[in-house]
């Protein structure tokens, strides 16, 4: 179907722009101009932060004496030592020489030992003992870390992020270094001064290695946040006390032990599925990103809750209480949250021991004491009995040696070919065109000018909403304007496309002055974004559909009318038609994935050189087996408006699918290209079925879907939408061209698993 004429005009920039009259925009306005214009009421209120860096803001606590000269040198090598560590995570997570939470651990310890202010030390790291630091010359503080927590993420690329806090030592426990002491004694006095109770934190925060790098800090007086603007080296300013709303809509745990939780931590979960505290109110969504870092940051900004309760693969619970809850229930307490075990304030339980482990749930005040109602009302928060003898990849301790594929070899070209020399092989090949090159090369580099924007836009006042809506009526967040501009721009100065479509705009956009390829390009900009403010995963898709026999070509003489006409037929393909496909996923590292129909590689941003250079070669989607490839993602929050088989098949997976023995790990970015990029590489599958409140799917067929099940099919995986999730949705042909569209993609194996159970319940 045509989309009904409307009045088109040319833009001054060699595109029939959008619609005169449009609602949305009738007009292109500059970037600097629009930027500025939808941000100067916060630009005027943050104008006494912004541009602070940490030391000077560490100065300045120090000199209104809310902390002394030492606490701020510790403080100050803890940024640097994160610093390192992003370094690190962003260049080296895909290197098979580089064993990254050795190096992250290593960094932060050498850190606290270098700075001369800690006596004891205690990482989170290998169940480690703490230690005591005999370089000490001024103040015995303890310090407490998990150097990198959410490990299983690194490989694909999520969030990973640092979590430390700082005690005053206790003198009484201080080793005596000028007697000859025996190591026993020394480390009795070193657990003695580490087991805190987290109410006597001086100082507490995280790192969060994400699309930002950002620092959040407590020192009892408040939350602040720093913002890495690695053209400067300094951490900004970017978060002024922040404090966590009273309630929210979203959760976050893992659903995939659900089988193995108590009576109360199941009825509290199906209670947010129904509205949490508001009964019979909007339902919570899901998100579980698997990193305790990640998870706490978007709660402690969108409100919410996030939990890592008991189960019975970790019946004590799983997060440690000493290095990863108390330093979390802190900040939360300071931004007017609340954390606790299930059963009581977190800051108040003192740790028997130094890796003794807990029960956890942090979030809005209402929504903790939500929990503790829910779960006080089952008389304890222990979990089932029946399962406890399984150990099970769904515990992320055990996650990496049950469910990471095992990496292949690499050859010689990982790590040292860019993604231009690696485009002339493939044209040499006879596997793509110059034209087709022109284009990906200047997809690159708008993926390189946002992946920048993303990574300063909490100091760049580019966070927020921009007042607008897009075809399908999603409120628009800043950067999908601007995104979507550089986009825009860069695809009509290549002059190789015909027609460009995008999320942001209701028409295609017909190029006026191609020269060459006639290619039509289809993009979502910042796919995920409403994950931008909270600073988890993004990214950007892309499909460049080639050009057909009977293309209708464009002329500077044609009426809007027709011009309108010939971009919607030209655009209805399907994802057959696809010459290349790819995303850029813009998180701990900028990785770009793509296909020109010859397999799937991957180009991870090395930002030293400004390249993209090749990381992944030839991508399979491992299979799924009785141990490896156990993961699967989808938005459990709208569990209850999936049809009943889809439910059940949820459960299915939650009670050990077919062998119904290892439960399936949980995770939800809940941004297409975080989701599809760990099933891409981890295997698994990710479900995005219709539901009551949209019967047709929500992602968009035409620059979503049929790009990722066509890398998905490249990859030697399955990607297929309807009732019994046989047809595959690169055979759809659009309707229109924001039609939207189902999609179960993933390995073969869980595909065709799908089916098989689809269909056994379509017979019963």
């Amino acid at each position: 179907a045509v989309a009904p004429a409307v009045a088109l005009r040319r833009d001054g920039r060699g595109c029939f722009g959008t619609p005169a009259g449009s609602s949305r925009r009738a007009s292109r306005a500059p970037l600097v101009v629009r930027a500025s214009s939808t941000n100067t009421a916060k630009a005027k209120a943050k104008s006494s932060v912004l541009g602070t860096t940490f030391t000077n803001w560490l100065l300045n606590e120090e000199k209104h004496g809310r902390i002394d000269a030492d606490m701020a040198v510790l403080l100050s090598s803890i940024s640097v030592a994160c610093k390192k560590i992003s370094a690190a995570v962003r260049t080296d997570y895909y290197k098979q020489d580089v064993d990254l939470p050795k190096r992250a651990n290593e960094l932060f310890k050498d850190a606290m030992v270098g700075c001369g202010r800690t006596g004891v030390i205690a990482s989170a790291a290998n169940d480690q003992p703490p230690f005591a630091v005999e370089e000490s010359f001024a103040g015995n503080r303890v310090v407490v870390f998990d150097p990198l927590d959410g490990v299983t993420n690194v490989d694909a690329a999520v969030c990973t992020g640092s979590i430390f806090g700082v005690y005053q030592g206790k003198s009484e426990c201080v080793p005596d270094w000028s007697k000859d002491g025996n190591n026993e004694s020394i480390d009795q006095a070193c657990v003695a001064n580490a087991c805190n109770p987290g109410k006597n934190l001086q100082a507490a925060g995280y790192c969060m290695y994400s699309s930002s790098t950002i620092l959040m800090l407590t020192v009892g007086d408040g939350v602040f946040g720093f913002t890495y603007d690695p053209s400067v080296g300094e951490f900004i300013n970017s978060h002024e006390r922040v404090t966590i709303p009273k309630r929210g809509k979203i959760y976050s745990i893992n659903e995939g032990n659900r089988d193995g939780w108590s009576v109360g931590v199941k009825n509290w979960v199906d209670a947010l599925k129904n509205g949490g505290p508001d009964a019979n109110g909007k339902p919570y969504s899901a998100r579980y990103i698997g990193s305790l870092v990640a998870d706490v940051h978007r709660t402690l900004l969108y409100g919410g809750v996030c939990a890592q309760t008991a189960s019975s693969q970790n019946p004590e619970g799983r997060l440690r209480l000493l290095t990863e809850a108390g330093p979390m229930a802190f900040v939360a307490e300071q931004a007017g949250g609340k954390a606790s075990t299930g059963l009581g304030r977190a800051l108040d339980v003192t740790p028997n021991s130094v890796h003794q482990r807990t029960p956890f749930f942090l979030g809005s005040p209402e929504e903790v004491d939500f929990v503790e109602k829910t779960l006080g009302a089952e008389g304890s928060d222990k979990p089932t009995k029946e399962k406890q003898a399984k150990a099970t990849a769904s515990d992320s301790s055990k996650a990496t040696d049950a469910s990471s594929p095992s990496k292949r070899p690499a050859s010689e070209k990982v790590g040292t070919e860019t993604l231009s020399t690696w485009m002339f092989r493939q044209e040499q090949q006879g596997h793509m065109d110059a034209d087709l090159a022109v284009i990906i090369n200047s997809i690159s580099v708008a993926c390189k000018r946002i992946s920048n924007l993303v990574a300063t836009a909490p100091i760049a006042g580019l966070t927020g909403l921009a007042d607008s809506t897009n075809e399908s009526g999603d409120e628009q967040k800043k950067l999908d304007i601007i995104s979507n501009d550089i986009f825009c721009d860069a695809m009509k100065d290549t002059s190789r496309c015909a027609v460009i479509v995008t999320e942001e705009e209701d028409v295609p956009l017909g190029v006026a002055d191609c020269v060459s390829g006639d290619y039509v390009v289809c993009f979502d900009p910042i796919d995920g974004s409403s994950n931008i403010d909270a600073a988890v995963p993004t990214g950007s898709i892309w499909g460049v559909y080639k050009p057909a026999a009977d293309e209708c070509k464009l002329n500077l003489d044609d009426t809007p009318d027709t011009v309108l006409e010939k971009c919607v037929k030209n655009a209805q393909k399907t994802g057959e038609s696809l010459a290349c496909a790819g995303y850029v996923l813009y998180s701990s590292s900028t990785v770009m994935m793509l296909t020109v129909g010859a397999g799937v590689f991957g180009f991870t941003l090395e930002w030293t050189t400004g390249e993209f250079v090749l990381s992944h070669e030839d991508v399979k989607i491992p299979e799924t087996t009785a141990f490896d490839g156990r993961w699967y993602s989808g938005n459990q929050g709208n569990v209850d408006k999936w049809a009943p088989e889809m439910r059940a098949y949820a459960a299915h997976l939650q009670n050990g699918g077919s062998e119904k023995e290892t439960p399936f790990v949980y995770r939800y970015v809940g941004a297409l290209v975080g989701d599809f990029h760990r099933t891409l590489l981890f295997g698994g599958i990710w479900l995005y079925p219709p539901d009551s409140s949209a019967p047709e799917g929500k992602a968009r067929l035409l620059y979503e879907v049929a790009p990722m099940g066509f890398m998905a099919e490249q990859a030697g995986g399955m990607a297929t939408r309807g009732g019994l999730a046989l047809q595959r949705v690169v055979e759809v042909t659009p309707e229109h061209i924001h039609q939207r569209s189902p999609m179960f993609v993933g390995s073969k194996s869980m595909v065709v698993g799908l089916q098989r159970f689809l269909a056994k319940k379509a017979e019963a």
